[in-house]
């Protein structure tokens, strides 16, 4: 995925962080035990916020394991171990993951086509494994891109109608084990965090695909001559803006079990902090570090 979706460190508590961490390295456990080791590599903070939010709706905390592992081989670490939320996380993680392949092989020419392909026969075995018992979810995911492949290959010069394709897609994650109302909940939560997530990702490529030629929908919607978007970056704040409070409506509409303070830093401070840094252009994917899991 992406990665856009992170906490403000320095607003966090310690033990905040450290629960963070709990859940991005129990998430990276629950992917290597259930698909294996490659899947682990293509973690991003944005599906461990899909798993801290699934597993906050969870009546039981989920328990903990200490251990060392192939990023931490010396040290061991906290993390958590496998819950209905964190299994969820990582259900997805390996289609979107999946599917991101496939959408680079189409996009893109030359090394990272090739690239494309290799990544996608690595996966092959694990998103087979993993649709078996999301078939629905994959269909789902399957047509959210064809409609968004047609869009972008028109050149469509809307900025709402591609990124409602992919908001459309990341709905597909809402668990059928929960209740009517959390669905429709989290159903608008996943929803708004879809196209907040697509309209980041165009802006920060912005340069790239000028240079590429590939698709991007500011280039159109705004009839863009380069990639600085001084005049259109009020526009764009307003129509991120929107979607990070539906987020958050949503969110309060939640019965949240645990881990309240930090889903809301993420939600409130990190995802407005990513906003500003992207379209000031001073965005460092990971905060500039290359460490797995920094945070």
């Amino acid at each position: 995925m992406f990665g856009f979706i992170r906490p403000v460190k320095s607003e966090l508590k310690v033990r905040e962080v450290e629960r963070f961490k709990q859940i991005y390295c129990g998430l990276c456990h629950t992917i290597k035990k259930k698909y294996g080791v490659f899947n682990t590599m293509f973690l991003s903070y944005d599906m461990t916020f899909m798993a801290l939010l699934l597993s906050s709706l969870e009546q039981s905390e989920p328990s903990m394991c200490y251990e060392r592992c192939a990023a931490s081989p010396i040290t061991k670490k906290y993390f958590c171990e496998t819950d209905r939320g964190i299994e969820r996380a990582a259900d997805m993680s390996v289609l979107l993951n999946y599917h991101k392949f496939e959408d680079t092989i189409n996009d893109e020419k030359s090394v990272k086509h090739f690239a494309g392909l290799c990544l996608k026969k690595f996966a092959d075995s694990s998103y087979k494994k993993a649709i078996k018992s999301n078939l629905q979810e994959d269909e789902m995911m399957k047509d959210c891109l064809l409609k968004l492949y047609q869009i972008e290959r028109e050149n469509t010069a809307s900025l709402d109608i591609p990124a409602d394709a992919f908001a459309k897609l990341m709905t597909s994650a809402v668990p059928d084990y929960v209740r009517s109302d959390e669905k429709r909940v989290l159903s608008q939560l996943f929803y708004h965090m879809g196209r907040w997530v697509y309209i980041i990702d165009a802006c920060a490529d912005l340069k790239k695909d000028f240079e590429t030629g590939a698709y991007n929908p500011l280039i159109f919607r705004f009839g863009l001559a380069n990639s600085d978007i001084t005049n259109v970056k009020q526009t764009l704040e307003i129509t991120l803006e929107r979607s990070l409070i539906d987020i958050y409506n949503a969110f309060q509409l939640l019965e949240i079990k645990r881990d309240y303070g930090l889903i809301e830093n993420i939600i409130c401070l990190g995802m407005p902090m990513v906003t500003r840094q992207v379209l000031d252009g001073t965005y460092q994917l990971n905060g500039g570090k290359n460490t797995h899991g920094s945070l």
